[in-house]
């Protein structure tokens, strides 16, 4: 009878346990680890036009002020989910390059050092935002959407 009653204590505080850890906030990115949609201009002018006229771009533009308040922000921009201001720019407005294809801040001071990125990111890269979650979900099929987030033609 003791083992049973150690067992259901030792049951319950670990649900106890993961039901804390889900309701901690995730960790923000560092945004030091940033480089920003304009640094990736510099070397990828083809991409960064083509990515410059599709919605990932004017993202965060979707969101109403209250709701850039709202969780809802984390899926409007890249890297940290608030805004990140120099000045009077919102630096990582919108869903830029490295929402998709990671961090590139080491990459854009030295080309050569790739450590971190992804080419061709998965399904799961974009279905985080592309979800149930977001009240105007309409369905996503990730191979038939993929290849139009930044077509260069």
């Amino acid at each position: 009878m003791a083992r049973h009653r150690l067992a259901t204590a030792l049951i319950l505080g670990l649900a106890s346990y993961g039901a804390a850890l889900l309701a901690q906030p995730a960790p923000q990115p560092d945004a030091s680890a940033y480089a920003w949609a304009e640094s990736c201009r510099k070397c990828h002018e083809p991409i960064y036009k083509a990515w410059e006229k599709t919605k990932h771009s004017t993202a965060l533009d979707r969101l109403s002020s209250a709701d850039q308040q709202k969780e809802c922000i984390g899926c409007h921009v890249t890297g940290p989910k608030s805004r990140i201001e120099e000045g009077r720019t919102v630096v990582n407005r919108g869903v830029q390059c490295e929402a998709c294809h990671g961090a590139a801040a080491v990459h854009a001071a030295d080309p050569t050092v790739k450590t971190g990125l992804t080419k061709v990111p998965g399904a799961a890269v974009c279905e985080s935002c592309h979800s149930d979650k977001g009240p105007h979900f309409k369905g996503f099929f990730y191979g038939a959407m993929a290849g139009l987030s930044h077509r260069v033609s």
